[in-house]
């Protein structure tokens, strides 16, 4: 029986650092492995294809709005080409900021993906200055994200007694990032 591909939800409001969080992670693909990296892209593209294509790392881009909304059937099938042509032991997927996470864990844990993805803990990343913000801590849809995470992380260098308060209020395990492999072993959890 073929290994399941570990899959891993990297969530955060735009500006949070969910792209730079998965290129630090990248650093730790083993050189025989093959990773991909699956983004609901908004805006300018934060990875360049070129740069990784040598390392066995592939990068897809969906435009079109949300994953399991608007853009769903083309995350479907990007996800689906992904597995079928670069059969990747490894899958990050970066939603768009406002993405709807329970939607999108429904759909990877569902009949179709179940045998084949291993869907780890989802990770929401917290900015420290969103956080500072009444703009971001009362916007239903930050405070839904954070709801729907399995865990959350914030930044080596940030300040954390905001980020300790909202993962109190949510009963959310808080970790904070180290930018080196700790941070794999960390997001493999389940």
């Amino acid at each position: 029986m073929k290994q399941k591909i570990i899959c891993h939800i990297i969530a955060g409001f735009l500006a949070a650092g969910k792209s730079s969080f998965i290129k630090q992670l990248l650093t730790c693909k083993p050189k025989h492995e093959k990773w991909a990296v699956l983004v609901n892209e908004a805006g300018n593209s934060h990875y360049q294809d070129a740069d990784y294509l040598s390392d066995n790392i592939f990068i897809k881009e969906i435009y079109g709005g949300c994953l399991c909304c608007s853009a769903g059937l083309s995350f479907r099938v990007a996800l689906n080409n992904l597995i079928k042509e670069v059969s990747p032991q490894r899958i990050f997927i970066e939603p768009a900021g406002a993405g709807h996470l329970v939607n999108i864990q429904k759909l990877l844990q569902g009949e179709y993906y179940l045998p084949i993805l291993n869907l780890k803990a989802s990770v929401c990343l917290l900015s420290e200055q969103q956080l500072a913000d009444s703009k971001y801590t009362e916007n239903a849809g930050y405070l839904s994200l954070i709801r729907q995470a399995d865990r959350l992380c914030i930044a080596k260098d940030c300040d954390t007694t905001q980020a300790k308060k909202m993962a109190e209020e949510y009963a959310k395990p808080l970790y904070q990032l180290q930018n080196n492999n700790r941070d794999l072993t960390f997001i493999e959890k389940i």
